[in-house]
């Protein structure tokens, strides 16, 4: 008889609902990866996650490089965690999850628990059931993903760039030259000391693309011609490298 496996322990823990008060305490864990995520595309900054204000009933948080803003009215629960990577080791972070269970922006300690569990203190918290964490895609991908078609030609061209994610409740961007565009583990990734932007194989069936006086706007489309919610911008020098229909 076949014993089903048992259910990992859980480290998951409710935290007040309080996204301008939880947010605000980012700082005090030291560099963090502040991540949002759109169908097929994780957008991460990563850095000192400081100045963040009220602006219009939004939250907003930007550096010289990055902006993010988040709708308060969105969230319906923060939480806890503890995740393990690859290499055995260990990251805390905060997720703030909408009414589906859906995060709306995560935000990971890469400091060490103690500099978390400080930032946190004194806020109540509850303890919740394990929740597996979301599978990743085992889709292979290639050089020729058109996913990175943007991406390779503004890397090769050393121009500055933004790359925006959007989603219900969140919108995250980063601006800057980017550098060697990587194709691996399912993914086409750009890994930079201050932004990882993480783009699943074959989520990008097409890119629409924009002009506005210089500045040219690339969208990404699935295979049902809907925007998944990433854009990557900049002028048009960035792009010399791609070919017009694309």
């Amino acid at each position: 008889m076949n014993e089903s496996p048992a259910t990992p322990i859980s480290h998951r823990q409710s935290l007040p609902l309080e996204p301008f008060e939880i947010l605000s305490r980012a700082r005090a864990m030291g560099r963090t990866l502040v991540g949002v995520r759109a169908p097929g595309a994780l957008l991460e900054r990563i850095g000192i996650f400081d100045g963040l204000r009220l602006e219009d009933g939004l939250l907003v948080a930007e550096n010289a490089a990055a902006r993010t803003v988040i709708d308060p009215s969105v969230i319906a629960a923060i939480v806890a965690d503890v995740s393990e990577t690859p290499h055995d080791t260990v990251l805390t972070y905060v997720d703030f999850l909408d009414a589906d269970g859906v995060s709306v922006i995560k935000v990971t300690a890469l400091e060490g628990p103690e500099k978390f569990d400080a930032a946190l203190e004194g806020l109540a918290r509850a303890p919740l059931p394990y929740v597996p964490p979301l599978p990743r895609t085992t889709v292979p991908v290639d050089a020729a993903d058109i996913g990175g078609v943007p991406l390779v030609a503004a890397s090769a061209s050393a121009a500055s760039v933004t790359l925006s994610v959007r989603r219900s409740g969140a919108e995250q961007s980063w601006t800057g030259p980017l550098e060697a565009i990587k194709f691996g583990h399912s993914y086409v990734n750009v890994i930079q000391a201050d932004v990882h932007l993480h783009l699943a194989a074959r989520a990008v069936a097409a890119w629409n693309r924009g002009v506005a006086g210089e500045t040219v706007t690339f969208s990404a489309t699935d295979g049902a011609g809907q925007p998944i919610g990433l854009t990557v911008s900049g002028p048009r020098n960035a792009f010399e490298a791609m070919a017009e229909t694309v």
